[in-house]
């Protein structure tokens, strides 16, 4: 049995048609006919770490995947004796907050949200790229992890490196998807 429909649009961009069929156990399956429509619907997320795609709000595995890294964070319900428990021994998580990958980091290579790495180490350039001395470009050719920036950390003042730790956000960590 199935029947042919078009599925609403759903905050999506785009309709797509769908055939929707029912097995004789009673379950549904509903499969794509044609391709979206929009191009800028399609995911870009590197499906091996915690990166996500710049349309969240309307990518489903995108959104899974922020979901479950905010539960994961939250945990499930615990009782009173292992919340003191985890203060005391906190648990050895290999995906901490304040680390990202690389797939992460390329998002973060425009003047809204510029990102630089310095060895393994990731910096956050946003508030200050529009008062930086050499110019606007000059950070934002390096940014989203474009260049190890190590040098050009080495080549700053003291002072100016002082200041450079101020706007660390974080480590680079591995993924396994090589790009």
């Amino acid at each position: 049995m199935g029947a042919s429909s078009v599925a609403p649009d759903y905050g999506l961009g785009y309709q797509q048609a769908m055939t929707m069929t029912l097995s004789k156990n009673g379950s549904i399956t509903a499969t794509s006919a044609t391709p979206p429509l929009n191009k800028r619907a399609e995911c870009d997320a590197c499906p091996y770490c915690r990166d996500a795609c710049d349309n969240v709000e309307s990518c489903m595995p995108c959104q899974k995947k922020v979901n479950s890294m905010h539960a994961h964070c939250r945990g499930p319900e615990t009782s009173w004796f292992m919340d003191a428990l985890s203060i005391i021994l906190p648990p050895q998580d290999k995906e901490r907050p304040n680390t990202y990958t690389m797939c992460q980091l390329r998002r973060h290579n425009h003047a809204d949200s510029a990102w630089i790495l310095c060895g393994d180490t990731i910096y956050d350039a946003t508030s200050y790229i529009r008062r930086h001395p050499g110019g606007l470009n000059a950070i934002l050719r390096k940014t989203g992890g474009a260049v190890d920036c190590t040098e050009d950390l080495r080549f700053h003042s003291k002072r100016a490196q002082k200041e450079w730790r101020k706007f660390k956000v974080g480590t680079l960590r591995h993924c396994k998807h090589v790009r």
